[in-house]
């Protein structure tokens, strides 16, 4: 009989280490740092066909390209800020928090970089663009290249194109002889522009010649350095006829805007 309680109180003794053992091993396991994807997270993966459509609509995005000054000269998407991936957080401040941001680069490795800097300087509406703009070409969607001003669908040149500084502008804006156009997004036109400035996107520009008038001198404008929409806009305006075309240089709209020169919303 003993030796039966015997055995007995050794198989509930092993059976009771086995059960701590692997009761340790759970807590083990459930205690153990799990890789949190979302810290890196806060980074989304856009894909191109994705970022097409955002740009041909006109929504409200900041696309960022974070290549060097040189590679985005030999072609780039259209509407885009330049900052090279080693300058950008010295120049986080000359991106809006709240509003979203695609980043770009070659292929997607710097961009992946860009994006995770902009997160961890309290940007929340981040996005890669997958493939880059290596990807983006493959698929045939146009780029701009700044040297010729060519783009894969259209050819201009831009030789009749004046540049004009802002104070230069706003005596133009006085005289009330020149039509001021705002090339921005709807979202940017909204939150700020010139009084009395005409909104024309500058992805609906060419399908809206017909609402201005060749005879009058027009001022296009976006927000200034590191913005081309502006450039471009002049560029189709001149291809297309009109003759009395100046592009808003400096700071654009800011500068406009930090002088106290006339605004509305």
């Amino acid at each position: 009989m003993k030796n039966k309680l015997f055995i007995i109180l050794v198989i509930i003794t092993i059976i009771s280490m086995f059960s701590f053992m692997t009761g340790g091993c759970k807590i083990a396991e459930e205690e153990t740092p799990i890789v949190e994807s979302e810290t890196v997270s806060g980074i989304t993966l856009i894909s191109i066909e994705e970022v097409f459509e955002i740009i041909k609509n006109n929504e409200d995005y900041i696309i960022l390209d974070v290549r060097t000054q040189e590679e985005y000269g030999e072609g780039h998407i259209g509407s885009v800020v330049l900052i090279p991936v080693d300058e950008l957080e010295g120049r986080l401040d000359e991106l809006p928090e709240d509003k979203p941001i695609i980043v770009y680069c070659k292929a997607g490795v710097r961009s992946n970089t860009a994006a995770s800097i902009l997160i961890e300087n309290g940007f929340t509406q981040v996005y890669d663009m997958s493939g880059g703009i290596l990807e983006w070409i493959d698929k045939g969607y146009p780029v701009i290249v700044t040297g010729s001003n060519e783009t894969a669908d259209n050819s201009y040149n831009n030789s009749d194109v004046i540049s004009v500084s802002v104070d230069d502008s706003y005596e133009f804006y006085k005289s009330g002889d020149y039509i001021f156009i705002d090339v921005r997004s709807q979202g940017e036109y909204d939150s700020g522009h010139i009084k009395g400035a005409i909104h024309i996107p500058v992805l609906e520009i060419e399908l809206r010649l017909n609402d201005l008038l060749k005879d009058k001198a027009i001022v296009v404008y976006c927000n200034g350095s590191g913005c081309e929409r502006s450039g471009r806009a002049a560029i189709i305006l001149v291809s297309n006829g009109f003759d009395q075309v100046y592009d808003m240089a400096g700071l654009g709209v800011i500068e406009w805007e930090q002088k106290g020169y006339p605004m509305e919303k």
